[in-house]
Parts: C-alpha cells; sequence; structure tokens
C-alpha cells in the first residue's frame, strides 16, 4: 500500500494534464460525451497540483473521482446534457422525400401505373386520382409506398 501511496504522490502536475489531455481526445474520438467531464477533472486537479505540489496523492485521485461524477451527473441532469436532439423523420424513406415536388411522367400510365423522373432517378408511380396521364404530363408526388410513389395530375398554373 505505501508503494502505491508514493507512486501516487510522486505524480506531478502534467501527469495530471497528459491523462486529462488523452481522455479529451478519446472524447473528441468518440463524441460521446462520457470522457469529456473526467477529462476536463482531470485538468483541474492538475491545476491543483500545480499550484500545490504537496498535494497528496490520495486525495488528488480523490477529488478526480468527484469532479468526474458530479460534473458529469451536473451536465447530464442540465438542459444542454438533454438537448433535443433533431430526428430525421425521412431518414431511411428517401421516397417520402418527395412529397409534394412536381414531377413529369416518364411514360404514359397503362392501368394507373407508369413511371417518373426525380432528378437522376426513375420512380415506378401509381395514378391515386384514377387518372392516366400521359408521357410528359406534370404530375405531384402526394404520397409513398416503398418505393412506389403515388402521384396526381399537379394544378396548372393560371
Amino acid at each position: 500500500m505505501d508503494a502505491i501511496t508514493q507512486f501516487l504522490n510522486s505524480q506531478p502536475a502534467w501527469h495530471w494534464w497528459a491523462l486529462g489531455a488523452i481522455l479529451l481526445a478519446f472524447e473528441i474520438a468518440s463524441t460521446t460525451q462520457y470522457l469529456l467531464w473526467p477529462g476536463i477533472a482531470a485538468l483541474m486537479v492538475g491545476v491543483l497540483k500545480f499550484a500545490d505540489p504537496g498535494l497528496d496523492g490520495r486525495l488528488a485521485v480523490f477529488l478526480f473521482a468527484v469532479f468526474s461524477v458530479v460534473a458529469t451527473a451536473t451536465w447530464k441532469r442540465s438542459a444542454w446534457g438533454r438537448a433535443e436532439r433533431d430526428t430525421h423523420t425521412n431518414l431511411n424513406a428517401r421516397s417520402a422525400q418527395y412529397i409534394g415536388r412536381v414531377v413529369k411522367a416518364e411514360e404514359s400510365f397503362v392501368d394507373g401505373r407508369g413511371a417518373v423522373r426525380i432528378d437522376d432517378t426513375r420512380w415506378i408511380a401509381r395514378a391515386v386520382d384514377g387518372s392516366t396521364p400521359a408521357k410528359g404530363d406534370l404530375l405531384t408526388v402526394s404520397g409513398a409506398d416503398g418505393t412506389e410513389l403515388k402521384v396526381q395530375r399537379a394544378p396548372t398554373a393560371s
């Protein structure tokens, strides 16, 4: 036990700063925010050790643990730690992103089914308004069912 105490007492401030830098580097790589506060706590203990080189090593480790836990718990309970995350409702529903867009019929529809082109992609489409659009007609995407777009005639500009 004396060897551990002697080891902890012999640690200079820059060891704490190095530990803080390593923890912050891992935090930057992981982006989880779980290593942010222990990294800052290690830097704070390094500042205390620099201000008082005779600071007991056991006390330094205790302060590091307390600073880490208190700061992490405070952060997670604060408004910043619970910031609302933006969710992308159409992230994995590419076809749903096109709802409301005006598109051109790629071919004449047969039995209410045909194809439209959006940007550089040809999509299977189904006319939901009962019409049979001809090639080149303007249609509005009104919905999506998997990879099939639901379209209807676009309102004409007056």
